[in-house]
């Protein structure tokens, strides 16, 4: 009988083609959020950006920098620089260790989009950032948090692809799902607390992120599985 499953030739066309979709959506749903919040009107969402705000990024000098060192540390994750690193370095150790090329090809080209697309979608909606004191030097646009993007976007591959290796031995996805999950928190919340992005800068960052997930995520998984030896029919 013949196999009506796409061929493992066919990964790349599949990825670039979701990675479109996923990028067209991505921009046409942050531009649709951005410009309802115009229509709606800006005070209801600066109303909660300004609630939780005050509660992620205190007044009072000493509590404001009780956290400060472990917030830049973790903020330092989704700077370009080094999550650039990171994406060479889990690249390369996917093509030597795991022997798969798919998986490296996601990792770079999430870290590539989510940066590009970032700066694109700012310079389009060009949001101002917040005027609290930035704790950290900040440049460019606010919305949506780079860092958010590319905690989700990249991080976020990352870590699927970890627990796609581990669900495909048959093992729990509990600690790279909790670790993930618990990564890109912190780095949400560190830029607020840096007082460098509005918590609705986050929330913007976070929802790019997932729609790149969501298109590219199955058809990395789809690849890994077609790696598997087949068993024999009886």
């Amino acid at each position: 009988m013949l196999s009506h499953e796409p061929q493992p030739s066919r990964f790349l066309p599949s990825y670039l083609r979701r990675s479109l979709y996923a990028s067209i959506i991505m921009i046409a749903v942050l531009l649709l959020i951005a410009y309802s919040v115009k229509w709606i009107g800006t005070a209801p969402f600066l109303y909660w950006d300004e609630r939780i705000q005050n509660v992620v990024f205190p007044d009072t000098a000493a509590a404001r920098y009780q956290l400060l060192t472990i917030a830049i540390f973790i903020t330092s994750f989704g700077s370009f620089r080094m999550s650039l690193i990171i994406a060479l370095g889990a690249a390369t150790l996917c093509w030597v260790s795991l022997r798969s090329k798919a998986y490296s090809f996601a990792i770079l080209s999430s870290f590539t989009a989510m940066w590009v697309l970032n700066t694109l979608i700012k310079e389009i909606l060009q949001r101002e950032r917040p005027s609290l004191q930035h704790l950290v030097e900040a440049g460019g646009y606010s919305f949506p948090s780079g860092h958010a993007m590319i905690s989700m976007g990249f991080f976020g591959m990352i870590f699927a692809i970890w627990a796609m290796e581990r669900k495909i031995r048959g093992r729990s996805l509990f600690l790279p799902c909790v670790l993930g999950a618990l990564l890109i928190l912190l780095i949400g919340l560190s830029r607020v607390y840096l007082g460098v992005h509005f918590p609705t800068d986050i929330v913007g960052g976070y929802i790019a992120g997932i729609i790149w997930l969501v298109f590219t995520v199955p058809v990395i998984y789809w690849r890994a599985r077609m790696k598997l030896p087949s068993t024999p029919h009886r």
